[in-house]
């Protein structure tokens, strides 16, 4: 055989083998396609199943979200907010405007909603603040009071610097929530307030006793600050002053006992001597009339 038919009989034999091998590949490839294949028709076929569930499923969470958002109405995220000079009367600036879709404009004018207010915690929870009056809205800002008298020291809570959150409804079960609990809030305040008032009371009275007690004990033991020239029941205290009193009534008495013991012996004395001058008088007496006797006459 002529060298080139060798060499193309080789050529044709290496192709062969290379058309075998590339056949083999191929089979390969295509099987795990129709596997592939199978497994996403199988796939299909039971997510077609799951469909209505899922569409079901889709149009309940749908219908929530349209509650949800039906009942808390609007909101603003990321609000920085300021407080006005008249901070102390609930009044706030918000950066939230008419560019932000905040007034509505109605057959009779422009209306502007009630704006329920949020805060952030420091463990990034958020808190209810209040419910708010806008009284004035510019483009970009607006200015807004709380729609009741703040209670004591609930400015104080208030964290400007930090952004709010605004809201322009609240769900129904919340504000009755929130009404129930600014209701028990107000009541437990009234009492602590006329707890305070009778605590504040007691404490004047317990004042006056005190004033009152040291007036009554200077009284009895005198007072060091006394005006000069004030008597001694002033200066010195009338437990002194009795005391030096009852001094000197025993001694009177002491002094009077005496002069009664002296005066019982002149009585003594003066009884004795009566008693002898009568004794001598009667004697003397009968000696008188002894002696008339022997001087008188015989037969008179």
């Amino acid at each position: 055989m002529h060298i080139t038919g060798k060499i193309f009989a080789f050529l044709t034999l290496c192709l062969a083998v290379a058309a075998i091998i590339l056949t083999a590949k191929t089979l390969d490839k295509q099987n795990e396609w129709n596997r592939r294949v199978e497994k996403a028709r199988a796939d299909y076929e039971a997510s077609l199943a799951k469909l209505p569930d899922v569409e079901k499923k889709a149009n309940q969470l749908e219908e929530e979200l349209t509650l949800a958002r039906l009942g808390w109405g609007r909101h603003w995220n990321e609000v920085e907010v300021a407080a006005s000079p008249n901070v102390a009367r609930g009044l706030i600036n918000a950066g939230i405007g008419r560019n932000d879709g905040l007034g509505q404009t109605t057959a009779n004018g422009e209306q502007y909603p009630l704006m329920y207010a949020f805060q952030e915690n420091a463990d990034g929870t958020m808190s209810y603040v209040g419910e708010f009056r806008v009284t004035q809205v510019d483009v970009n800002r607006a200015a807004l009071q709380l729609s009741r008298t703040p209670r004591e020291g609930e400015i104080n809570n208030w964290n400007f610097n930090n952004k709010w959150r605004f809201r322009d409804a609240l769900p129904p079960a919340k504000r009755k929530s929130v009404s129930e609990l600014l209701l028990k809030m107000t009541t437990v305040e009234q009492r602590l307030n006329d707890r305070r008032q009778f605590l504040s009371i007691q404490q004047d009275s317990l004042a006056a006793a005190k004033a009152a007690l040291q007036n009554r004990m200077q009284e009895l033991n005198g007072n060091p600050e006394a005006p000069e020239g004030a008597g001694d029941e002033y200066s010195k205290g009338l437990v002194a002053t009795m005391n030096a009193a009852e001094e000197s009534r025993n001694a009177a008495l002491a002094e009077v006992q005496k002069l009664r013991g002296e005066l019982a012996s002149l009585h003594a004395r003066f009884e004795k001597l009566l008693a002898e001058n009568s004794e001598m008088e009667n004697k003397l007496s009968s000696q008188s009339k002894t002696a008339s006797s022997a001087t008188e006459p015989p037969g008179n």
